[in-house]
């Protein structure tokens, strides 16, 4: 279902071509607010047909950030701090897989001799003003000369600087589905608004993409059928599904609904410039994913830090890491570690290639 009032959203189709249904039975949402925290991103698919993968890898499923609710609360306890207070503290709070060069190469790309450990000044230029000070290594350089790594490593959007986001909604908590509809929304058509002169600009498809809003937890895409609380599918130039269960990340913290719609519109942004097709192209398994996905985090901070709309400080600053560390570490979606290092490092970034994945060493994306 898409915002009522909001004419660039195409309406909700009944049937996908091939007569299978688009949304199944059409329901009245339950008003009431998830009850048990939960923090769980959604997940990129691949535009169908596709031969398939000898094990998981992103032709399945490519996962945003995935969270248990058993987890949020042990880790809560752990923290000594409540869910709420994860958002909302009341003061600052100090804060390996296989990938190949080749198909026939069984190694991930690794540092060469020119690459340096040296640090970024802090902060970059126009970063927000709001952060700590804080330095940055560099990442290496890139080390393959192989097309599909080409188009991961010297990606031509590393060039582009993030662009100022405006006329953002504030952030705030969605404990509801009429109130994830409203903010996503409205979010997601800031965000896309923000983007579409740097894709022009590097010519690249910069048509508006739809997004829909689900009930429960499974969708039917043009990708194919899956469970997830938010996915991005780039099949027919890409569309962005939110369902019932991105509650369970945006009720416990003011800043979820910015994080989820920015990681989501990361993957768009992953899609139309080839790199869905190059990461498969790779065949990294696991590996390729957590690029993908903490790329996508990477990017989603850095938008929040460029929403005009985010009065940023050290408060707001010390809540991203407790939210961050809320993940289950699962393989796909990156350690506490990469996350808290890829999250935070977005929030610094002036520009996408900062945000580099695929040129880091594969401790850094375990």
């Amino acid at each position: 279902m898409t915002q009522p009032g909001w004419p660039s959203q195409p309406q909700r189709p009944a049937q996908w071509p091939g007569g299978q249904p688009a949304w199944g039975a059409v329901r009245q949402w339950n008003s009431q607010p998830m009850r048990q925290p939960q923090h769980q991103w959604g997940q990129p698919w691949h535009q169908p047909p596709r031969p398939p993968r000898r094990s998981g890898g992103v032709v399945a499923i490519v996962g945003g950030l995935l969270f248990a609710g058993v987890v949020v609360i042990a880790l809560a306890v752990f923290l000594g701090i409540t869910a709420d207070e994860a958002a909302d503290p009341a003061g600052p709070r100090t804060p390996s897989t296989r990938a190949t060069a080749t198909k026939t190469q069984d190694a991930s790309p690794s540092p060469t001799e020119t690459q340096s450990a040296t640090s970024s000044p802090t902060p970059d230029a126009g970063v927000n003003p709001g952060l700590p000070a804080r330095q940055w290594p560099v990442l290496p350089s890139p080390n393959s000369t192989d097309p599909a790594w080409v188009t991961l490593q010297q990606n031509q959007l590393y060039g582009a600087g993030i662009p100022t986001i405006s006329g953002c909604p504030a952030a705030e908590r969605a404990r509801t589905l009429g109130e994830l509809e409203t903010q996503a929304t409205a979010q997601m058509q800031c965000i896309q608004d923000a983007w579409r002169p740097v894709l022009r600009q590097l010519g690249l498809p910069d048509e508006e993409i739809p997004i829909y809003f689900f009930e429960g937890s499974t969708v039917q895409t043009p990708c194919g059928t899956t469970s997830a609380p938010a996915l991005y599918c780039s099949a027919k130039g890409g569309a962005i599904y939110f369902g019932e269960d991105a509650l369970n990340g945006s009720s416990i913290h003011d800043y979820g609904v910015k994080d989820v719609t920015g990681h989501e519109y990361g993957h768009h942004l992953q899609a139309v410039a080839g790199m869905f097709q190059a990461e498969f192209e790779i065949d990294a398994d696991n590996e390729g994913t957590r690029r993908l996905e903490l790329q996508a985090t990477c990017w989603g901070y850095a938008m929040i830090s460029h929403d005009d709309s985010v009065t940023m400080n050290r408060r707001v600053f010390d809540t991203f890491e407790p939210y961050l560390r809320l993940t289950v570490e699962d393989g796909v979606h990156g350690s506490h570690e990469s996350l808290v290092y890829w999250g935070i490092r977005g929030l610094y970034s002036t520009n996408l290639g900062n945000c580099n994945t695929w040129t880091a060493n594969a401790e850094d994306v375990d």
